[in-house]
């Protein structure tokens, strides 16, 4: 092998390419062997510095002055903060200035530059790979929706196919009923017509009969038929039926058809802060783990001046709806605006940022809201579920014989609703996607009805695990199902409060955790996925009803009176992210621990 081409040839000098290098000009940089150190300085020797070429590394290489081009900086000058050599200290531009020596600024900068690199190899790098990684999950999730978005839009237009196939089948068979009835009546009129034809045939051969013959008799016995013969039968009028056509209006059948909501593009400041990553992991169905409160606390109460509120609904935003009695529907800050600071918190007044009414002093049944913020609210009397957006508010379902309980949005943005039939029998829950029913929740595996008749209320949610849970009022219970509609459990109550009172659930919400949080009048219960009961919220309430909780797992409980508590109950476990399991009823999985902040 040659030994120019080999493993060891790897430092050879740079100007014979023969001899092994022994030194290196720094400046240059060259890798020079001994015998060539001469004809590399024979230019310039002041300008070259050579060290040996295993010194390179623990050598300083001091800049060469910009003012003075022979010179090293070998002192820092603070005030001006750049490097000078001896002549520039001796100058007036640095009088009374303060210098280090460049080894002590070089090994100051080292350590701010490795604290740096530090921080980005320990903190910056990962986080961005999990913003590359969530960037790249949600490029994954855009394309399986608006896969789905399409699919949904097709699916529309093969209805819509199928409608008009359908009318045009009718007219059509209407058109041939029309065409065989009038076909009918015109070939019995023709019928008839012949055969009266045929016998003023008859009567003139019978008559140029006569008149041939000399039979004295026949003539004699004649009797006219003119008469009769020459009233005519009345004349049989068909019209060949017109097709009007309605002229087409694109806005109002592209109404019809569907609408497109929901779009938006937005740059969110400090949306990629590490602090604020928990409300990433949330967002792609992961929680962090937290853990209750030993004492919760009221860190808010608005005055809503709403007697009688009908159920409470959160937004992202920190803002939350209120549905009111004669027909109001009102959204609140979370916190109200003009505050006093008590012990317990904020407590104070607030006015509505927004307000909706409807055309009659009905109370809205429920509200919920989806996922893009647009508002649903129910009409009892109507039996209908209303969707308000864009400034105007559309039917989404008629339940028609079906009386509406109440309903809630789910993770998939359907619509669980639960109802009643006329006559208060029969109680179950429907899932719907738009205004199609996708599911009926009704009995169990033995057919025996899961919720019970009677008109009182059922409050329905899905839990974080896809589980569907209803506050059942009648049977003082909360009936518990998963995704498929398969009975789970029922809970009844804590035997801390039986002592006191029936159990009668009047509201009830659920949190990241797959707590399932039931009020019943006199407490709040907080109960885990599978049932098992936790604790009371150990607060005073004046006659809770309705109660929310928004996506940072606070809670929001609204009295009679329509005062509005947000209650923090949850305290984060450092360390975990969970993620609930899709139709693993029960389970969930630790993803890893969370750097401490």
């Amino acid at each position: 092998m040659d030994p120019r081409t080999s493993a060891q040839d790897v430092h050879r000098c740079e100007l014979c390419e023969e001899n092994m290098v022994d030194m290196l000009c720094v400046v240059c940089p060259f890798k020079l062997c001994t015998t060539c150190v001469g004809n590399h300085l024979v230019d310039d020797p002041g300008k070259h510095k050579l060290v040996k070429y295993q010194d390179r590394k623990t050598t300083l290489v001091l800049p060469t002055c910009e003012e003075h081009s022979s010179e090293r900086c070998k002192h820092f000058c603070e005030e001006c903060d750049k490097a000078v050599c001896p002549s520039c200290i001796s100058s007036d531009s640095h009088e009374r200035h303060k210098f280090l020596k460049t080894s002590e600024k070089f090994a100051t900068k080292k350590e701010i530059i490795r604290n740096e690199t530090q921080e980005l190899e320990q903190a910056v790098n990962p986080a961005y790979k999990g913003i590359v990684e969530q960037a790249e999950s949600n490029v994954m999730k855009l394309e399986k929706g608006y896969e789905t978005l399409e699919q949904k839009i097709e699916k529309q237009r093969k209805k819509w196919h199928e409608e008009i196939d359908n009318i045009v089948h009718k007219l059509k068979n209407e058109t041939g009923d029309m065409k065989k009835k009038q076909l009918k009546a015109l070939n019995e009129h023709l019928q008839k017509l012949k055969e009266l034809l045929a016998e003023v045939q008859g009567t003139i051969d019978s008559n140029k009969d006569i008149l041939n013959s000399s039979n004295v008799s026949k003539s004699l016995s004649y009797i006219s038929r003119n008469q009769s013969l020459k009233q005519f039968p009345a004349k049989l009028e068909v019209s060949v039926p017109c097709f009007l056509s309605q002229p087409m209006n694109s806005d109002v059948i592209l109404e019809m058809f569907g609408v497109i909501t929901g779009f938006s593009i937005s740059n969110q400041d400090g949306g990629y802060n590490p602090e604020t990553q928990s409300e990433s992991a949330a967002s792609s169905g992961k929680a962090i783990e937290m853990k209750l409160l030993n004492e919760p606390q009221i860190i808010s109460i608005i005055e809503t001046e709403i007697e009688y509120p009908e159920n409470v609904a959160c937004q992202k935003d920190g803002k939350i709806w209120i549905a009111g009695s004669k027909g109001k529907l009102k959204m609140f800050y979370g916190v109200p605006l003009n505050v006093s600071r008590l012990s317990f918190g904020v407590v104070g007044s607030s006015f509505a940022l927004k307000e909706l009414e409807s055309e009659t002093d009905e109370c809205p049944k429920d509200i919920a809201l989806t996922r893009t913020g647009d508002l649903i609210y129910g009409k009892k009397l109507q039996n209908a579920v209303y969707i308000a957006r864009q400034n105007k508010t559309d039917e989404l379902i008629n339940l028609h014989d079906w009386g509406l309980l109440s309903f809630c949005s789910t993770s998939c943005d359907e619509l669980l609703v639960a109802m009643t039939d006329d006559r208060k029998y029969r109680c179950r829950v429907v899932r719907f996607e738009g205004s199609e029913e996708r599911q009926i929740i009704q009995y169990d595996h033995e057919g025996k009805p899961l919720y019970t008749s009677g008109v009182l209320r059922k409050y329905v949610k899905e839990n974080q695990n896809g589980d569907i849970c209803v506050a059942d009022c009648n049977a003082g219970a909360v009936v518990v199902t998963d995704k498929a509609g398969k009975f789970r459990f029922r809970y009844t109550g804590s035997t801390l409060s039986q002592k006191e009172a029936h159990f009668r659930p009047v509201g009830i919400t659920t949190d990241n955790q797959a707590h399932i949080l039931v009020s019943d009048s006199l407490n709040v219960h907080i109960v885990d996925m599978n049932g098992q009961f936790l604790c009371f919220l150990n607060l005073v309430f004046n006659d809770p009803l309705r109660i929310a909780t928004d996506s940072d797992d606070n809670l929001y409980v609204v009295e009679t009176s329509g005062i509005v508590k947000k209650v923090r109950y949850l305290t984060e476990l450092k360390g975990t992210l969970t993620e609930y399991i899709p139709g693993h009823v029960g389970r969930k999985r630790i993803l890893g621990a969370q750097k401490k902040k």
